[in-house]
């Protein structure tokens, strides 16, 4: 990889991280994540737990076919070489080796996959595989760990955050007694997803899904080039006014890509400026 190239893949690793930092619910770091794995491989999928078994999710760079087939797979963790990923405790890549087998879902046969974690809390949340051919760019595995990273920081925090608006549990009442022949039920499994209901949720209208991703870079473009302005504005109460201009550019090249969305794709936008710009306070951009 020549010098330019490799700074290159490296700016795109950096503003792809800087995304995911930037965003709020779990769907959204999910999302951020898969599209942020263009910066290190040519094609990604993503497997999410849920309720105890990791399913298809979403991914990028494979064929219709392929993208419809992987979100109806699902495996247990410790099935195959992929499930096996999620019983590691310091494993952050696995390559496939050529006497494994990694999930099949209608995608073909690559040179060069590679299997990565994303952990909450120490248990594995999802799962990545990432595909190329020979010779095909980009390609950086330590690049793919880095994000997940990133997103496990990111969604460790947002779990924090919900554990600690949570309403405090009611004093528990002393149990009854059980008479010894009653039988014992068993315990439900537990997830690390199970906050995150919304997250499992496969996105169905593309046209919204794209603009939802295009409203998040363009705030996203916004405050990397302005970083100081955002800082300032939210401590000062007036990052509407110090990022007027911005904002009016982020809209005009908004409306020109998706005119077709009307109010519900300027919504979309909104919802990105108060997240990425205004870290959730609406009312700093009134």
């Amino acid at each position: 990889m020549s010098i330019t190239r490799e700074k290159a893949s490296l700016e795109t690793l950096d503003r792809r991280i800087a995304e995911l930092a930037s965003f709020v619910s779990p769907s959204e770091i999910f999302r951020a994540l898969l599209e942020g794995t263009a910066a290190g491989s040519p094609r990604a999928a993503i497997y999410l737990l849920r309720e105890g078994r990791f399913k298809g999710w979403n991914s990028v760079g494979y064929p219709p076919d392929a993208v419809s087939t992987h979100r109806a797979v699902t495996l247990g963790p410790g099935d195959g070489w992929l499930g096996s990923l999620a019983l590691e405790t310091d494993m952050r890549w696995r390559t496939l080796s050529l006497e494994e087998e990694g999930p099949d879902f209608g995608q073909g046969s690559y040179a060069e996959v590679v299997g990565l974690p994303v952990r909450v809390g120490g248990k594995a949340v999802a799962l990545i595989v990432a595909e190329r051919n020979a010779g095909e760019e980009p390609w950086s595995p330590a690049g793919l760990s880095l994000l997940c990273q990133a997103a496990r920081l990111r969604l460790e925090l947002d779990l924090a955050w919900r554990r600690l608006k949570a309403p405090a549990p009611a004093p528990a009442l002393p149990p009854a007694p059980v008479p010894e022949s009653a039988p014992v039920a068993a315990a439900e499994p537990s997830t690390e997803l199970a906050p995150w209901k919304e997250a499992t949720e496969t996105p169905t209208d593309p046209r919204r899904e794209e603009a939802r991703r295009f409203a998040r870079l363009v705030a996203t473009d916004i405050r990397l080039y302005n970083e100081e302005a955002v800082v300032v504005g939210r401590r000062e109460g007036d990052l509407s006014s110090r990022l007027r201009e911005q904002i009016a550019r982020g809209r005009e090249a908004f409306a020109r890509r998706f005119p077709d969305l009307g109010d519900s794709g300027a919504t979309l936008l909104e919802e990105a400026f108060v997240q990425v710009l205004a870290g959730g306070d609406a009312s700093l951009l009134r």
